[in-house]
């Protein structure tokens, strides 16, 4: 889960607009920017299908976005992990990908002692982060006009 925190000055703004104006533009910023960081969390998710890639706004408050992937093993991925070195995983390969089953005869031995973490959702942050005053900018525009 990704969460994106935004604290609004909203002082400038409180003189010239309705407290329910205030309100609307900021959560209207908050969705342009979580809708942003869900586009380049899927664009820079590490991996070309499957449930890493299904991000979501799970929900839009006036001060949080809340963001979040089905994938259980995406802060793993993320982050990177520890593994059994010697460990026997079954499964076939097809192409460059192993394709995990259970079942299977064939496989793959661990080697690494740990995979290195793809800090994705660092990289999204960062990227989506330089751009967050103009979502505002949008959204404060919008309510106004």
């Amino acid at each position: 889960m990704v969460q994106i925190t935004i604290d609004v000055d909203t002082s400038v703004l409180a003189e010239k607009l309705s407290p329910d104006k205030v309100r609307e533009a900021t959560t209207q910023g908050l969705d342009y920017a979580s809708q942003e960081m869900v586009r380049v969390l899927v664009g820079n998710s590490p991996v070309d299908h499957g449930r890493l890639k299904g991000w979501f706004v799970e929900s839009i408050s006036d001060e949080e976005a809340v963001i979040k992937t089905p994938a259980e093993y995406a802060r793993w991925v993320n982050d990177g992990h520890s593994q059994q070195p010697g460990r026997f995983i079954p499964g076939e390969w097809g192409g460059s990908r192993f394709n995990y089953n259970p079942s299977s005869k064939t496989g793959m031995v661990l080697v690494a002692p740990f995979v290195e973490g793809q800090h994705f959702v660092e990289d999204s942050i960062a990227d989506v982060e330089g751009r967050l005053d103009g979502y505002f900018l949008k959204a404060l525009s919008e309510v106004l006009g």
